[in-house]
């Protein structure tokens, strides 16, 4: 079973709809809780909310999305810092404080804190940094690096201290990492680290190294087992600790498990101990625990019982505001109201799951919007549902995994077939049969029966009646995990007999016919079971509201009767005195009001006076700053008459020119209303007239400009300019020789990581094959290497059909700009 099966099978459990809800109970309130933010919360709850929520992210994106994109993901929606999670063990209070930099993405500043401290304190922070990049996405071969590079030190550090604590909760993290690689690597770590706890007696951290081997190993054929033992021995030793957020963890890691490899009753038994645990330590977020039982309790056969886990999961994710998962709930009542054949209220629970995925950009929205369209064609809408699904899409974009780019496809063949458009409808649907097969080499055939429905419908539409049949009888052999659905089979055979009767095969029709009452009449039966079921947890939930209402409306009606005399006299004594005083009150206050507006009116012409000098005097800094620098560039020029050395001429020009993109910002800055932030588009479009007036390219080069409406701080325009024109310098000097024409391309924009990117490339000759930048004394590279340093950014380069420079950084958070100056 490959890792794509295991995290597809997770999927269709979680998704699987609670089937016979026939009304959704009031919400109550969770006892003894009342709403705070999540952030607020104690820090061994805001860790077990984060590794909850996103183990729920990776079976909703079927594993496609690996779980530490899903930790931070979680992180920004419930609004919690990941430092919970990436310090646990370190028991320094004050580290908290210090760590913001973990939530802006700014490793610099933790390596800044690093160069700063000694003994105790540097270990923790080299943990810290090693726990940052151990729970970056992708870590193992992005960053695997970085982090032996800080836990290595922080062992050998602690070593030398004796802080043998610290040493093993550094050995944990590079468990963690090697479990995620599935490198061999992993097993030696954990057993040298399992060694080391039992003899310090350190439980917790023993729990939590196989808690992550458990959590972070590839699920495959050969690792299940292993996973398996060690989300149990995780779960006891936590247990037997106290450690009731660790356990709950433990446990529903394992339950997932067990269901993937058909221990249905065991994964119930491990589901329900860990939702009964969070709810003895009065942990609100039980959500997530709920949907775990809804859909094992489904898988065994039970009606009821998931009733009553889906009040309490939809009731508390709403009531605790935690809205991580709400588009995907939203889901699985509008399916279970469709599965009823409830068709207003799944329509209705449809729209509200496709607005929510909306809002939030998740190309999940395709999965629900097809129920919508669905609906809009059945009432006459077939243009206006093609209208939502083009402008849906263009507001969330295409999708990436298999599933949702299935579930877009889908949403459009079915558009196209209902406006009776079957050209355009196929073009979705080879999509359909060419993902379908894509996916299958990687997780097995899971959707196949959908494929061949398409077909069916695009068949049908063609008036090709036996292709149409063919494709049907497929839906019923080929694997799907909505295919076995009664209502699924039930659509299937009322199209086998319409095609029969336009065939004219009687005999067909009639087998057909009977199938489909067969299957029909044992659909009623067991809705008929389930309903009695639902029943009566329905009237067992209402006895024990009611019983409450009544016994809390009893005890309030005796005590308002008790108290109303008094209330009465009080008040009218009170209301008297209140009302001398509100009006002595209002007197003074109006005097008090008079006195304070002329004050304020007095305050505000100071200063905006002051205002006003202090952006003339930052104006007036900046132009006195661009002439000493048009002085420099003067002088050198001078120089330059007096100097027959063409080596040291060059360099005084190529000094003068970044002088020049200096001395560029400063005129900007005091022409331009803000004075703090410099417009890209207009700043690069000089740099590069002035380069090619300064070397006379003829035309010969051209220079192509894409760059974003980006306003940047003067502390990153500086590096920036200065590289670009160095780069571009570079080009016109090096890149064409002996007159060749060129093109060269600068490109600034941000990407979706809200990175700023600056790609500059030619198509001239490149670098030589032996040049080496370590080896080779480039001041070009050397300086802009080194800006790129002063940027906190990246700087790569590739020689291939001309030099291609990739400069990525980020863009300072704030800056005081005009406008601030003046809401100031």
């Amino acid at each position: 079973m490959s890792r794509g099966i295991i995290a597809y099978l997770i999927f269709y459990l979680l998704l699987t709809p609670f089937r016979g809800l026939s009304q959704l109970s009031p919400p109550s309130a969770i006892p003894g809780y009342s709403y705070h933010p999540m952030h607020e919360d104690k820090p061994s709850w805001q860790r077990l909310s984060l590794l909850m929520g996103a183990t729920f992210l990776v079976v909703a994106k079927e594993g496609q999305v690996d779980l530490d994109s899903c930790l931070h993901a979680a992180s920004r929606s419930m609004g919690i810092s990941r430092f919970s999670l990436l310090a646990e063990g370190i028991d320094d209070p004050d580290l908290a404080a210090q760590s913001k930099w973990i939530d802006r993405y700014e490793p610099a500043q933790g390596i800044r804190q690093l160069s700063q401290a000694s003994g105790k304190k540097h270990v923790q922070l080299l943990l810290l940094l090693g726990a940052y990049y151990a729970f970056q996405p992708h870590n193992y071969n992005r960053y695997k690096d970085s982090v032996e590079y800080f836990l290595t030190s922080a062992i050998q550090e602690s070593g030398s201290l004796k802080e043998d604590k610290l040493a093993r909760l550094a050995l944990c993290l590079l468990v963690k990492v090697y479990a995620l690689g599935n490198d061999e690597k992993a097993l030696s770590v954990c057993q040298t680290l399992i060694a080391r706890c039992r003899q310090a007696g350190d439980k917790d951290t023993e729990a939590r190294a196989l808690a992550y081997r458990s959590k972070f190993t590839p699920p495959m054929v050969s690792t299940l087992k292993r996973k398996i033992d060690d989300a149990q021995q995780a779960a006891v030793l936590y247990h037997s600790i106290g450690n009731f957020e660790g356990e709950i963890n433990a446990l529903t890691d394992l339950g997932y498990l067990q269901m993937i490899i058909g221990q249905i009753q065991a994964a119930y038994e491990n589901h329900l101990k860990a939702f009964d645990l969070a709810a003895s330590i009065h942990y609100p977020y039980i959500h997530y625990n709920a949907q775990a039982l809804v859909t094992v309790t489904l898988f065994q056969g039970k009606f009821g019982e998931p009733l009553r886990y889906a009040y309490q999961l939809i009731r508390t994710a709403e009531e605790t505001r935690d809205s991580l998962a709400w588009g995907y709930f939203y889901t699985n009542l509008a399916h279970l109201y469709g599965w009823e054949g409830r068709t207003k209220e799944s329509f209705e629970w449809s729209q509200k799951s496709v607005n929510r995925f909306v809002a939030e950009r998740n190309t999940s929205v395709y999965r629900m919007l097809d129920n919508v369209v669905l609906f809009m064609q059945e009432n006459g809408q077939a243009k206006e549902a093609l209208d939502l699904a083009l402008d849906i899409s263009k507001k969330v974009g295409f999708p990436t995994t298999f599933s949702d780019q299935f579930a877009y496809h889908t949403v459009f063949s079915n558009c196209y077939i209902g406006l009776h458009l079957p050209d355009q409808a196929a073009i979705h649907i080879n999509k359909l049969d060419d993902l379908e097969t894509q996916a299958a080499a990687i997780r097995g055939p899971m959707r196949r029966s959908e494929v061949d429905g398409q077909f069916a419908y695009l068949m049908i539409e063609r008036k090709q009646y036996r292709k149409a049949r063919e494709f049907l009888n497929k839906r019923f052999i080929s694997p799907s995990i909505m295919g076995g659905y009664l209502a699924s089979k039930l659509q299937a055979y009322q199209q086998l007999i319409l095609i029969d009767s336009v065939l004219g095969d009687n005999a067909a029709a009639v087998t057909h016919y009977r199938k489909y009452m067969q299957l029909r009449d044992s659909g009623f039966q067991i809705s008929k079971l389930r309903q009695a079921e639902e029943l009566q947890v329905i009237y067992q939930m209402k006895e024990k509201e009611n019983e409450i209402s009544s016994l809390t409306q009893q005890a309030k009606l005796e005590k308002a009767n008790s108290e109303k005399a008094a209330l009465v006299r009080d008040l009218t004594i009170a209301g008297i005195f209140a009302a001398l005083i509100i009006a002595a009150l209002l007197y003074r206050q109006s005097r008090l009001r008079k006195k304070n507006n002329q004050v304020i009116m007095a305050q505000n012409e100071q200063l905006q006076q002051l205002l006003a000098d202090k952006e003339w005097l930052l104006k007036e800094i900046h132009h006195r700053v661009k002439n000493n620098l048009q002085i420099i560039m003067s002088l050198l020029d001078s120089q330059s008459e007096y100097i027959n050395n063409d080596a040291a001429l060059a360099a005084i020009e190529d000094n003068m020119r970044r002088v020049h993109a200096m001395a560029l910002i400063h005129q900007k800055l005091y022409q331009s209303e803000d004075i703090a932030t410099i417009a890209m588009p207009d700043y690069i479009n000089e740099l590069v007239s002035y380069a090619r007036e300064s070397f006379d390219t003829n035309n010969r080069i051209v220079f192509e400009q894409v760059v974003e409406p980006l306003n940047l701080d003067v502390s990153q325009t500086i590096p920036l300019g200065l590289i670009i024109n160095e780069s571009i310098v570079n080009a016109i000097k090096y890149a064409f020789p002996h007159g060749r024409k060129g093109i060269v391309r600068i490109h600034l924009y941000k990407d979706e990581t809200r990175h700023l990117v600056l790609k500059i490339a030619d198509n001239g000759i490149g670098l030589p094959p032996e040049f080496d930048t370590k080896a080779h004394t480039s001041l070009g590279f050397d300086l802009m290497q080194g800006l790129t340093k002063q940027l906190n950014g990246s700087f790569i380069f590739e020689s291939n059909n001309g030099l291609h420079i990739t400069i990525r950084f980020l863009e300072l958070s704030s800056h005081f700009s005009h406008k601030t100056l003046v809401n100031l």
